[in-house]
């Protein structure tokens, strides 16, 4: 056949083959709001989704609510509320693609019950520290390295037991670029950052976080957090539950110490820890007490009781420091987690990329390493494909084929010590294939029909009606 005009677009597969324009654009991102939590992860664990069809075990009423909209895939996908804006720095193409009253669900028709207005979505209590900053943890079920966070809060005239969330109603409170994430002793990964709420911000409002990852295809994550903002300044009852570090609990560089405290349920109220390094080996017992102390100062206070009722770190006589706590039911742990054997870079399993032929497109595959050390990777791409480029994305070049042709393309990645491989299953189009029906906004469809949408073909997942090829999950590109 002949070939056809070269023809740019721009692909990418990593977490999955992701376009940019007309294709499918199946987004797979990694993470929630953990602390303070939000909603999608709140209705998530709290169940009741499965049974029966009207909600009713659902026991949120927001959360019913939700699931009587658009159904459960909300919740159980509670890290992959993300959008693709491949014009991420734009501040207008942001908003253009998540437009208002969609925020709470990144823009996803899918996940629109989370953007419903209601006075029963479950708020999480919060108090700001004497600096005005409140320290938030993020969830990064896949962490994504390099980012940077954007942190809004809904204004003081916003009402979000009769108002659906709109770029005009939130203001932005904290910029945070690129961060290291951490690995908590139960294997869990977290960012941890601080976020300053206005001195004159008190009661209900939402936090949004923005988590905005700096690749190719401009994957950013979205979420609604409700809080309220106390700023209690009643006394508190002190309660010891223990010493802050007993006889024999050294740390070493390389160790991470993790102070943790419990409330009677086991439920983990506060979780913060110290990366022990060279210039800290001798005074991480201050840097930790002084920054529980600031960011808990009305649930945890670390030091000796003095005859005023004042709690004091003891900096000279570190195991006298006893560990104060709001609840006498509170219990606390500190633990010191030696650093692991280097472990190999994990990559996420790459969907298939598919491109027609005599067509460029990115690729881009998704590694990371819990050490986070710098990874280098080597691409095999077999003849007669083509690429260019370095790194975790690289531009492939296919050839003209006389029928649709599968190849397979491997990464290895590196970390300098040990590596990983995975194969991208890539399956190069001849335009010149059958087309299906088009398709139609107003006819039903089920399970295994196939159409055709702005010239890529589709097949059906399930039934459905109006959901448009290339905007949901529920079709799948052929």
């Amino acid at each position: 056949m002949n070939k056809q005009d070269r023809k740019i677009s721009q692909i990418s597969a990593g977490l999955g083959v992701m376009a940019l324009s007309v294709l499918s654009q199946s987004v797979m991102a990694h993470g929630f709001m953990e602390f303070p939590k939000a909603r999608q992860a709140i209705c998530q664990a709290q169940g009741g989704y499965w049974w029966p069809d009207d909600g009713s075990n659902i026991p949120n009423l927001a959360c019913r609510a939700a699931f009587l909209e658009s159904g459960h895939v909300q919740f159980i996908q509670e890290h992959e509320f993300a959008a693709n804006t491949p014009d991420f720095n734009n501040q207008a193409a942001v908003e253009k693609n998540i437009p208002n009253g969609t925020l709470c669900a990144a823009g996803s028709n899918e996940k629109r019950g989370m953007n419903l207005p209601s006075e029963h979505w479950q708020r999480t209590d919060v108090t700001p520290n004497a600096q005005n900053e409140l320290a938030i943890r993020f969830r990064a079920t896949t962490p994504h390295n390099p980012s940077f966070w954007k942190f809004y809060i809904s204004k003081p005239t916003f009402n979000p037991g009769v108002d659906t969330l709109g770029w005009q109603d939130v203001e932005l409170v904290t910029e945070v670029g690129n961060v290291d994430f951490v690995k908590d002793p139960d294997g869990k990964r977290f960012y941890e950052m601080k976020v300053s709420i206005p001195q004159d911000r008190v009661g209900d409002a939402i936090l949004y976080t923005r988590w905005q990852r700096n690749d190719v295809v401009g994957e950013g994550f979205y979420n609604c957090s409700d809080i309220t903002i106390i700023r209690d300044s009643s006394p508190v009852t002190w309660t010891s539950a223990g010493y802050f570090i007993k006889q024999g609990q050294n740390a070493n560089v390389t160790d991470t110490v993790w102070t943790r405290i419990f409330d009677a349920s086991g439920k983990e109220l506060v979780s913060k820890s110290i990366k022990i390094t060279a210039q800290n080996e001798s005074s991480w017992q201050q840097l930790l007490a002084d920054s529980l102390n600031l960011d808990h100062a009305n649930t945890v206070q670390i030091g000796v009781r003095q005859a005023s009722g004042d709690i004091v770190f003891d900096g000279q006589n570190l195991l006298s420091n006893e560990v104060f706590v709001s609840d006498a039911n509170y219990t606390y742990n500190l633990t010191i987690q030696v650093q692991a054997p280097n472990t190999a870079p994990k990559i996420h399993k790459p969907d298939p990329f598919i491109l027609d032929e005599s067509t460029s497109a990115k690729l881009h595959v998704h590694a990371f390493d819990d050490e986070q050390q710098a990874l280098t990777y080597q691409w095999q791409v077999p003849s007669p494909l083509t690429f260019s480029g370095s790194g975790a994305t690289i531009d492939v070049v296919a050839p003209a084929v006389e029928s649709d042709t599968n190849y397979t393309i491997t990464v290895s990645v590196s970390d300098g010590e040990l590596s990983t491989s995975a194969d991208v299953p890539v399956t190069v189009k001849n335009i010149s294939a059958p087309q299906f029906p088009a398709w139609s906004s107003n006819k039903t469809y089920v399970a295994g029909d196939k159409v055709s949408h702005n010239n890529v073909n589709y097949q059906a997942k399930w039934w459905n009606v109006g959901e448009e090829p290339g905007t949901t999950q529920v079709w799948k590109k052929q």
